[in-house]
């Protein structure tokens, strides 16, 4: 998962992940990276600060297609959701 260094995640985090995640969700996680690195650009595009600890809470989410990624999120206004998602990542959950 070293492609996340590109992605703004420093060594001790994605050891951390590395650490805690399932093995199954690494392997996944590896397999999609494309999926992955388009889902994380989304949120730091918004721009939403705390999208490591969106995806250290949700890294299943990320495994979704973009498009099905960007639709989860499109539909709310911009502003508002990332003043929520900034005040508390896990609304994710309930996207």
């Amino acid at each position: 998962m070293m492609y996340l260094k590109e992605l703004g995640f420093d060594d001790n985090y994605i050891q951390m992940l590395n650490e805690n995640l399932p093995e199954r969700a690494l392997d996944k996680l590896n397999k999609e990276k494309e999926n992955v690195i388009a889902n994380i650009n989304y949120l730091k595009n918004l721009p939403i600060s705390n999208y490591q600890e969106a995806f250290a809470k949700f890294y299943n989410m990320f495994l979704l297609d973009a498009a099905t990624f960007d639709d989860i999120f499109s539909k709310y206004d911009k502003d508002d959701l990332i003043i929520k998602l900034e005040q508390n990542i896990a609304i994710m959950e309930y996207l």
